[in-house]
């Protein structure tokens, strides 16, 4: 697995630890650029393995390998995103 930006930072605070909307929004941000950072290396094989491949089976075996390989290396981003945006939404409508 590849390093991203949040690969560090994925283990999930206390519960009741107090977060400012600031360091929520950037938490936030932080996920979304892990999970563009997969993306994009995501992009960048499928079109290596359509430049290099020139077996049809070959190419569609490796596509599959790497959409494998990119849910996986995305799961754990998509939890955290999970587990930021229910605790955005919470501080939302405390107020009301």
């Amino acid at each position: 697995m590849h390093y991203h930006a949040l690969a560090h930072r994925l283990n999930r605070p206390e519960e009741g630890a107090f977060w400012s909307p600031d360091s929520l929004l950037r938490e936030i941000q932080v996920t979304l650029a892990a999970l563009a950072d997969i993306e994009l290396e995501y992009e960048r094989n499928c079109e290596r393995i359509e430049r290099l491949c020139p077996c049809e089976e070959t190419r569609t075996r490796l596509r599959m390998e790497r959409s494998r390989r990119r849910s996986c290396e995305r799961e754990p981003y998509l939890r955290k995103l999970d587990g930021l945006q229910g605790r955005l939404r919470a501080h939302l409508t405390s107020g009301l």
